[in-house]
């Protein structure tokens, strides 16, 4: 039986390689981020929208790609106009979630903006993603070692927002945004290959611990971009925003970037 056992992992690995995946991680583009705040406590704004998101793996063989998913969020006034949110991107290849503070200093209020109005805000956000697979360090070479890997992404996003209200009804607006954080993959070896003679042979790390590494790394990056918008209020309470992005994104020292146009639906109240 024992001499079945490298043939045995090594047919394992050939199965697992047909859905190996690449070290990668996704950046959402949706913004959706309004100048015009209530200036009084306790109103709320829920969304759902469409968010296309950038996917990014670290092996730069690898092609990019997008990913469609859905944004949706829950928003409270604090008095002062400023306003809290907590948001979620779900649906798509990366889950994220978002919390972010907004505060208007100039113009009127959303409960009082009339035609004409100009407004400017600021927000601050944090967004994290969390995302698991396993493959080879480098996609598509089988010959390398293969790892489990679990990657956390955590990204802080500055925001300056100005919007022109066109009609009681419409609001045209825009943002510059910064973004800057770090990716943290832990690696665990699942498989190894050896050299007996002429012959390679795959080993698990389950059966001999001894030849395997587990290892972290880290990797820095940063996005900035512009993004245009123009919302359409139905009623005081339901309101349809399009949108479209232009981002700039460094990642795993790769250079990208990606214009998208997404949609979202506003219930106020």
């Amino acid at each position: 039986m024992k001499t079945f056992k490298p043939f045995l992992a090594f047919i394992a690995l050939g199965l697992l390689a047909g859905c190996q995946s690449t070290t990668e991680t996704g950046v959402s583009m949706a913004r959706f981020e309004s100048p015009e705040i209530n200036s009084d406590p306790f109103h709320f704004r829920a969304t759902v929208g469409t968010d296309t998101s950038k996917i990014i793996a670290k092996d730069t063989s690898e092609s990019t790609s997008t990913s469609t998913a859905i944004t949706t969020s829950m928003s409270m006034t604090l008095g002062y106009s400023t306003e809290l949110t907590v948001g979620a991107g779900i649906g798509g290849d990366h889950d994220y979630e978002k919390y972010a503070i907004k505060h208007q200093f100039y113009g009127s209020p959303l409960e009082s903006a009339v035609e004409k109005n100009f407004s400017m805000a600021v927000s601050l956000g944090y967004i994290r993603s969390e995302d698991a697979g396993y493959g080879p360090l480098l996609a598509g070479n089988y010959d390398d070692d293969t790892y489990d890997w679990d990657l956390s992404h955590d990204t802080y996003d500055i925001a300056l927002i100005s919007g022109y209200r066109l009609s009681s009804k419409a609001l045209l607006y825009g943002s510059i945004f910064y973004q800057k954080g770090t990716i943290d993959v832990d690696y665990t070896q699942m498989y190894y290959r050896t050299e007996e003679g002429d012959v390679f042979l795959s080993g698990a790390c389950s059966d001999t611990p001894e030849q395997c590494l587990d290892f972290s790394a880290d990797y820095d990056g940063h996005n900035a971009g512009v993004s245009i918008a123009l919302e359409y209020a139905f009623t005081h309470w339901f309101a349809i925003t399009g949108e479209a992005v232009y981002k700039s994104m460094n990642w795993f020292d790769r250079s990208e970037s990606e214009t998208a146009a997404n949609v979202n639906f506003e219930f106020r109240f």
